[in-house]
């Protein structure tokens, strides 16, 4: 399998695809920095380019099976994940790629959601401290849910901490079963989904 990663300089983008060549997968990343990223690897592929750019994101997505989205927050780009997705789905179509794979976080809202008080809680409260972000984050639900044509999967992990795997995931469709996941069970979680229909079109929580 051929994956395009955005966001792989990052700290869950840098495990998506080390976890990814692992398992034997080839792996495109796009970068405004390549050399952020200390990895190298015969079947990894970096693009430098900017996730705004239509031309960075046909060539990052060029010849992939399914794409990967680990982006988060960017200081000078406050719309940076909605706007790549914006790009992402539609160069998708155009090339028939159907599989896309996105990091959210469990403070966003989705249909069917039984949170409890706690829950929204923390949530009225990353609401607060980070607005952009997560104006950002429901933009880019919003662009999801009204693109038909494409098998996505938006992952809404709560607390990310670094360090080993946990050795187990907990996966909901309707609230959060626990606070924290290790980024290392969030990457692989993220790759379970390329090749499986278990949560197609749905926003499962990911914890340990």
């Amino acid at each position: 399998m051929k994956i395009a990663v955005l966001g792989v300089t990052g700290r869950t983008g840098r495990l998506v695809a080390q976890s990814a060549l692992d398992r034997g997968y080839s792996v495109r990343g796009l970068a405004r920095d390549p050399k952020k990223l200390d990895l190298r690897h015969e079947r990894l592929a970096l693009i430098e380019g900017d996730a705004h750019d239509p031309s960075a994101v046909r060539r990052l997505l060029e010849g992939s099976n399914a794409v990967v989205s680990a982006l988060g927050p960017s200081g000078d780009a406050a719309d940076v994940c909605n706007t790549a997705t914006r790009l992402v789905l539609g160069t998708m179509q155009e090339t028939g790629i159907r599989r896309y794979v996105v990091v959210s976080g469990a403070g966003i809202d989705f249909p069917g959601d039984r949170k409890k008080f706690g829950d929204k809680l923390v949530g009225k409260m990353i609401r607060f401290f980070q607005p952009a972000t997560v104006a950002d984050k429901e933009a880019e639900l919003q662009v999801l849910l009204g693109e038909p044509g494409i098998d996505w999967i938006l992952a809404r992990p709560p607390r990310l901490v670094d360090g080993p795997a946990g050795g187990s995931v907990r996966v909901s469709t309707d609230r959060p079963r626990s606070a924290k996941i290790s980024r290392q069970d969030l990457a692989s979680f993220l790759l379970d989904q390329l090749d499986s229909e278990a949560y197609i079109r749905c926003a499962p929580f990911v914890s340990n």
